[in-house]
């Protein structure tokens, strides 16, 4: 594709060697194809770029996803493939969806409810932050479904959705074990995040587990922006570390990237491990070894946990597994 061009349904055809009507039926949520072959279909979209506006997806019953911290704009974003898998299975159930960005001062308050409350929203899935505890009590009688990514409210109308961040850590430690490594460091994103808690705590513990010593300063955390990436690394990379895993892709490639500046090889000095297998983890140099989240199964659980939650049934949470993809990032010292 060449920069700038607006990928149309008709490079997606092209490129799956598909019939541009299939591509059509699958996009616009027709239901004379297959599961399988409509989700391949939006992971394709997604990765070219393929952008489904909002006003195409407004329809009698509509869910919203607010959302804040979170780029979703491009292929190559966190967010893209959550937001076309909330798409697919929207369309599939004929159920439109409306896209809502919140401010800080939003979210800090929880004054967003004229942005969704009477609006006859089906549910309200949270992408980037956790609903307030006073917009809950507001609105509890209302008995909107809510779905927050990667996030706990202890309420019957709120659920979390998103991936098993401790076995995906577990595979990043254990595969960084069989290829000889000993010495690991970690860096996380933001201290107080649920992610970054959750997914320490798993590193810390497959650590122990192995029998393996976390060393003095080889555990940081620092911001998922990557920002200040720079000196937590290099403070790492000099006690020695052989390899260090990182919470997030974007982490991880800005890690690479100073480690290089350093005068340091990856991986033959030092390996890295990312988490979530964004596109861009593929074209980094050296490619990415990173946990795979299947982000289009996000969507797609966020939307169906609202459904759940709107009949009836109470859902605390939905993990999804994880696997992890191996590429050029992780040497083996054996």
């Amino acid at each position: 594709m060449s920069l700038g061009k607006r990928v149309t349904i008709q490079d997606i055809a092209d490129k799956m060697k598909l019939s541009k009507s299939t591509v059509s039926k699958a996009i616009s949520g027709a239901t004379d194809i297959s599961d399988e072959t409509r989700e391949s279909i939006m992971r394709c979209a997604a990765e070219m770029g393929y952008y489904i506006s909002p006003e195409r997806m407004l329809r009698k019953k509509n869910v919203a996803v607010l959302v804040y911290g979170i780029h979703y704009g491009t292929s190559s974003q966190f967010g893209y493939e959550i937001i076309a898998g909330v798409q697919a299975a929207a369309v599939e159930n004929n159920i439109g969806l409306n896209i809502i960005s919140v401010t800080e001062d939003q979210v800090n308050t929880g004054n967003y409810d004229h942005l969704v409350i009477g609006n006859g929203y089906e549910g309200i899935f949270f992408l980037g932050f956790r609903p307030h505890i006073d917009f809950i009590e507001r609105n509890k009688g209302h008995n909107l479904p809510m779905v927050v990514l990667d996030n706990y409210i202890e309420n019957p109308l709120v659920a979390r959705v998103g991936c098993d961040n401790a076995d995906g850590i577990s595979q990043a430690v254990k595969y960084l074990y069989r290829k000889g490594h000993r010495q690991i460091g970690f860096i996380g994103g933001e201290a107080d995040s649920i992610v970054t808690v959750e997914r320490k705590n798993a590193f810390l513990s497959n650590m122990e587990e192995l029998g393996l010593t976390v060393a003095d300063g080889t555990v940081k955390c620092g911001h998922f922006s990557g920002r200040g990436i720079k000196k937590l690394t290099l403070d790492i990379a000099k006690t020695g570390v052989t390899a260090i895993v990182c919470i997030s892709d974007v982490i991880a490639s800005a890690a690479v990237k100073e480690l290089v500046k350093a005068g340091y090889h990856v991986p033959q000095d030092i390996s890295v491990t990312g988490y979530d297998n964004l596109p861009a983890a593929e074209y980094c140099s050296p490619a990415l070894t990173t946990i795979n989240q299947n982000r289009i199964h996000i969507g797609k659980a966020a939307f169906y946990t609202m459904m759940q939650i709107k009949n009836g049934i109470q859902i605390s949470s939905v993990q999804l597994h994880t696997n992890l993809v191996e590429r050029d990032s992780v040497a083996d010292i054996n």
